[in-house]
Order: structure tokens, then sequence, then C-alpha cells
């Protein structure tokens, strides 16, 4: 009897982590832009895709590529009305010793230098006033919800280089068709298991809407 529960709770347990993470992220109005942010104090960011493995693996002088995609959806939908993609990659100069870290959204592009791998961590991992996407996308009151899908190392050719060619592109808001790029973002969110990243991580917010004035 033991040994059949035990094999129940395990099965619960692999269906539970099966699913994307419902996190909490604050969403805010600022210009004529939708922008997000995530708060580690409340349990939430990227920072779980770094394992102990991939933690260490930033400074082997190996660049640490994280790919971002974001989709969002009207609530009960998988018909998005908006999109979004980061890069951010960290490579260790093991002359200089120091890390040398690229954050990359369409329209911009920044760079660091900083010092220790936490340091790194965390610059790859914030998520703090992300543009999304213009708000006359939003309808007051119409509920959406945020879904992300976070790739590290990713191994496809074809979809870094839609990657980047989607990064070379100017800024804008709304559907911007990336071919593959996007294309598989609804697969890969209900299915991590079809990826070709080293690791993957899915996140969804809860149900957000703007209020009217």
């Amino acid at each position: 009897m033991i040994a059949a529960v035990l094999a129940i709770a395990t099965a619960a347990y692999a269906e539970e982590q099966d699913r994307p993470e419902t996190q909490h992220m604050d969403f805010f109005e600022s210009g004529e832009y939708l922008t997000f942010s995530t708060s580690r104090d409340r349990g939430g960011g990227i920072g779980s895709i770094f394992d102990v493995k991939s933690y260490d693996a930033l400074g082997s002088g190996t660049a640490s590529v994280l790919v971002i995609r974001i989709q969002i959806v009207p609530e009960g939908t998988d018909t998005p009305v908006a999109e979004q993609l980061m890069q951010r990659s960290s490579l260790y100069d093991v002359w200089d010793e120091h890390y040398v870290l690229q954050l990359e959204q369409r329209g911009t592009k920044k760079q660091f230098i900083v010092k220790t791998p936490a340091e790194a961590l965390t610059r790859l991992t914030a998520l703090q006033d992300i543009p999304l996407a213009r708000l006359d996308l939003f309808p007051y009151e119409q509920h959406f919800v945020l879904r992300m899908v976070v790739e590290l190392n990713p191994r496809s050719k074809e979809e870094l280089a839609a990657m980047r060619r989607w990064l070379s592109q100017g800024t804008g808001g709304g559907i911007d068709r990336g071919g593959a790029l996007f294309g598989s973002f609804v697969s890969i969110f209900y299915n991590p298991k079809i990826a070709e990243a080293d690791r993957v991580l899915r996140l969804q917010s809860n149900p957000f809407y703007r209020a009217r004035p």
C-alpha cells in the first residue's frame, strides 16, 4: 500500500512539473507602452533556470545565452496580441577576469562589465520595467495573460538566425511575424521536452487588465 501511495504521489509531482509556473507579475502603463516587472521578493523571476551546473558554467569562458520569448494572449485563448523577444548573454573574460554581459531587446542593446558570477546572474535574470507593446492593443477591462518561454543555450541554428533578424528590426508593437521564432512558442509552452536547449523555463502571469481612467 505504501509503494502504491508513493507511486501516485510521484506521478502527481511529475504532472505538476509539466505545467507552466504561474508567477506574480506587475504591469504598468509607461507613456504609450505596457511594461512589466517581476520581483524576487515575491518568488518571481527567471533565476531558477540556472541550476548549480549552469551557474558554475558562467565562469567557464564559454558564453551562456538566454533567449526569452513572450506572448500576451486574451485570457482563455492561445492567440497572441503582442510578442516580445530578449536575448541575454554572459561571457567570462579569462584574461581580464570579469564578465561581459550583453542584454538585447528590440530597439535596445546594453553591455555591462561585472566582477562576480553572482552579479552576472542577477543582470541576466532581472526583469524590471520591460516594455512589451503599445497600450492601444489592450482594450480597457479585457483580461490578458502574459506567457513566457525562457531557454538557456538554445542549440537550433535556425532559431538563433531568426532571433538575430527579429532583433535587428526597429521597435514596434503588436504582432511582428517572427516565423519559426514564435511559431514554436505554443508547442514549447505546453511541451518543454521538444525545445532544443540546455534548460527551459515556462511562466505565466495571473490575468491582468487595464482599468478605465
